[in-house]
């Protein structure tokens, strides 16, 4: 094939390279590339290196975490669970028929006496029947 070849006749300075340096400068390229990308869609600088990359990674996660529970984009990690936190307890809290603002101690409560109460219902005593003791009962009669 068409060998590139220097001005003294000999192979040219880059065929010179082993294949180990070449895999080298291809893995650098990839890295490069994967990087580049990654501050793109983070929307970090295209020449951002990987802490800046992920300190805006973790900034754009916070921030559509912040919205998608209903509190302003700016709002720390802290703040956000107490949001989170709070639409899970109001939620548990209607669902066994606490108030929404309901703190988990009394939730709790409304979840024990609704269980005693169903277990009571389903295993408690039954009405009794009247009817004398010593009456014996015939199937076939």
């Amino acid at each position: 094939m068409g060998e590139k070849t220097s001005q003294s006749g000999g192979p040219a300075p880059e065929a010179s390279r082993s294949s180990a340096e070449e895999w080298k400068a291809i893995f650098r390229q990839l890295e490069q590339q994967v990087r580049r990308e990654s501050a793109r869609i983070v929307g970090a600088r295209e020449d951002a290196d990987w802490t800046t990359i992920g300190r805006q990674t973790d900034d754009t996660v916070r921030r559509a975490v912040a919205k998608a529970v209903g509190v302003e984009e700016g709002a720390d990690w802290e703040k956000i669970g107490a949001q989170v936190e709070k639409k899970v307890r109001g939620g548990i809290a209607t669902v066994v028929g606490s108030a929404p603002d309901a703190d988990w101690a009394t939730i709790g409560q409304s979840v024990e006496s609704r269980v005693r109460s169903f277990l009571q219902d389903l295993f408690g005593q039954k009405p009794k029947t009247e009817g004398k003791k010593d009456d014996i009962v015939d199937p076939w009669r």
